[in-house]
């Protein structure tokens, strides 16, 4: 059994869901069929290999909204720009802008008291733009889903709105309605957006290792498990695997959240999305592209905004019910009293235009579509801040949690490494400072966030840094150099243990320690 998941462009509608999903199930060779709102996926199980796509795009499309292909993703921009070029992207959305300008233009009209055809041309106009998507949804609702949703009550209060001469009103009610469908979609492209961001940490290609020792650039999906690839320094690194040559500092914080470069040697784990900082590195495949901790990850949200919260199943069930009731009552608020009790039932006190009002005031769109439009919100606002949470259920817990234990490098802190003490074990003591101005002197060419601390400490104390002349990068282990004729070389505590284990008796030595700076 095959598998295929799609990307639904707009989603964010129960009902357009349900029918997208029943009629999707309908197709020959579809075992099963799940549509989840809240994340725009539609699932297709499939009993062959040999299937078109054609007419679940044909469906989805029919349903008023798009059936993604492509990997395409806007940039940020302005939010008020972002919404305006999300309104008129879609023609449902854009026949609610126009729509709304229409029923601008009768409000106008009517304060300036121009004949009333003219006000009624204008506000019959908006209603129609502005109500064709949602009668045609309601339609759907009736015929395919075979249920009363909250479309088809607005399109009966609209049209009894209309009937009693109600025309601003049924205008108005028309475009707040779609304006506040617009919005929830909106809110769900831009939560869906700031996930799919993750993806574009991994470059799309790699520079694949030749057996003659030649380079080619292949899409990192023709790469296989065993295939060396050359990650230059500042480029990203595209696969999970293992170092085999090469020393240099990989930048990890986009998935490890560790705030400054980790030294890769031969044997050390990479991952994809990554930045090499440094020396060159030659890494072997270890995972495919579709497996890697980048891939994994992105997955595990996925997986996460799907998994309802308690709150969205209790919602669920609440709207089957609450609907139907709601349209049960408006009938029976307008029928039973001129009926049995004598009371008007047209005008503008009569029973049927009560009935129509709570119709409106009564539908449960804002309060089944907020809840899960929140929940995925706060899911993938979480992930573009690197925080993954496993789901709804998860998300919903932690509102009864007393007790929070932290990471502090980059969480309590601000993950910039300060210098806190200077220690001279063996100073010279014919130039003051001599230890650290003589390391910031060769750091000073190194854009290590360590040297940048030692530079930055040398700068304080008001030192002057004199030029440094050979200085030679030691990939991950530090860095060394000629300062005013003297080999000054600056690294970490293991690479002095193995290369001057006396360094004790050589004159001027200097320890530095470093700290993150708490914020």
């Amino acid at each position: 059994m095959q598998t295929r998941i799609y990307q639904v462009e707009g989603l964010s509608c129960i009902d357009c869901a349900g029918q997208i999903q029943a009629a999707v199930s309908k197709l020959e060779s579809v075992e099963t069929c799940q549509v989840d709102y809240a994340t725009g996926r539609l699932t297709v199980r499939l009993n062959t290999s040999d299937f078109d796509d054609a007419p679940v795009a044909q469906i989805v499309r029919e349903s008023g909204h798009t059936l993604r292909t492509d990997q395409s993703r806007s940039q940020d921009v302005h939010p008020a720009l972002a919404f305006a070029r999300f309104l008129f992207s879609r023609q449902d959305t854009a026949l609610t802008a126009v729509a709304a300008i229409l029923t601008l233009l009768g409000l106008t009209l009517t304060l300036l008291r121009t004949p009333v055809p003219w006000r009624v041309l204008s506000f019959g106009l908006a209603i129609l733009v502005g109500g064709y998507p949602v009668a045609r949804q309601a339609l759907r609702e009736v015929l395919t889903a075979r249920s009363l949703g909250i479309n088809a009550l607005m399109v009966v209060a609209v049209t009894g709105a209309m009937a009693i001469g109600e025309w601003a009103e049924a205008a108005i009610v028309v475009v707040l309605f779609a304006l506040g469908e617009a919005l929830e979609g909106y809110a769900t492209e831009r939560a869906r957006g700031a996930l799919e961001s993750l993806l574009d940490l991994a470059p799309p290609v790699a520079l694949r290792l030749r057996a003659d020792g030649s380079t080619e650039e292949v899409p990192v999906e023709q790469l296989s498990v065993g295939d060396r690839v050359l990650v230059r320094p500042g480029d990203r690194v595209s696969v999970d695997g293992v170092v085999r040559a090469g020393q240099s500092g990989v930048d990890q914080s986009a998935i490890t959240g560790e705030s400054i470069p980790v030294d890769k040697a031969p044997g050390d784990e990479v991952f994809a999305g990554t930045i090499n900082t440094s020396g060159a590195l030659e890494v072997e495949v270890t995972r495919m592209a579709a497996d890697n901790t980048l891939s994994r990850m992105i997955t595990l949200v996925q997986e996460a905004q799907s998994e309802k919260a308690p709150v969205q199943h209790f919602v669920e069930r609440f709207a089957r019910v609450y609907t139907p009731a709601i349209a049960v009552a408006a009938l029976l608020i307008a029928a039973l009293p001129p009926l049995f009790l004598g009371q008007p039932f047209w005008g503008e006190r009569g029973w049927l235009i009560r009935a129509l009002q709570m119709l409106v005031i009564a539908c449960p769109c804002a309060l089944v579509i907020s809840t899960p439009v929140s929940v995925v919100s706060a899911l993938t606002n979480a992930a573009w801040r690197g925080v993954l949470i496993k789901g709804g259920r998860t998300l919903e817990s932690l509102s009864r949690i007393r007790v929070f234990a932290f990471d502090k490098t980059g969480t309590l802190t601000e993950g910039r490494p300060v210098t806190t003490d200077v220690l001279d074990v063996c100073e010279d003591t014919s130039h003051a400072h001599n230890g650290l101005q003589y390391a910031a002197a060769v750091e000073a060419q190194s854009s290590h966030p360590l040297a940048r601390a030692l530079v930055a400490e040398a700068q304080t104390q008001g030192i002057a840094v004199p030029p440094a002349e050979e200085v030679t990068i030691l990939g991950g282990r530090g860095v060394t150099g000629q300062v005013g004729g003297r080999q000054v070389t600056v690294g970490s505590h293991p690479y002095f243990d193995a290369k001057l284990p006396h360094a004790e008796t050589v004159c001027p030595v200097s320890y530095t320690h470093l700290r993150a700076h708490e914020t």
